[in-house]
């Protein structure tokens, strides 16, 4: 059974060294932006317009090196896996339409602030599923040597 790709990196740790780490400080910091972004006041339109597109950018570089690097390997390891990955990247879309129609309106518009917060809930919700039901997967079905695989793969395509 390979549950040190569970662990988690400590405090002397650079750099996060398996998948589930990279996903976890990844995690960490997709809330951060959001946060960041529903504290800005409306006054700060450029502020507000910027980091929006600061956590656009990095919400869709972080699902698609999930979609390429995590997924791909999962769906063909059990059937617990590809459940959960399939419904992972379920929400992946969901969440890119949701951008999606977040691009046709004004940062300034209540309808856009309606969406955030619905994009802020969903993306949240998903975070803790599949730190709850994934990664948890991810220990038990990859040794130590492919998770840090994976995480490079998940580098790679992120950058």
């Amino acid at each position: 059974m390979a549950t040190k790709a569970m662990e988690r990196p400590g405090k002397d740790d650079k750099k996060a060294d398996t998948i589930v780490e990279v996903i976890v400080e990844e995690h960490a910091k997709l809330r951060s932006l959001f946060d960041r972004l529903e504290a800005i006041v409306e006054q700060d339109r450029d502020g507000r317009r910027s980091l929006w597109a600061e956590t656009r950018k990095e919400l869709l570089a972080h699902h698609e090196a999930e979609e390429e690097s995590l997924f791909d390997t999962l769906v063909q390891t059990s059937k617990d896996a590809r459940h959960e990955s399939l419904h992972a990247i379920s929400e992946h879309g969901e969440h890119k339409k949701l951008i999606e129609q977040m691009e046709d309106l004004s940062p300034d518009a209540d309808d856009w602030e309606e969406k955030l917060a619905e994009l802020r809930h969903d993306v949240f919700h998903h975070l803790e599923e599949e730190e709850e039901d994934v990664l948890p997967i991810v220990a038990e079905v990859l040794s130590k040597d492919e998770a840090r695989t994976l995480a490079a793969k998940y580098r790679e395509v992120h950058s």
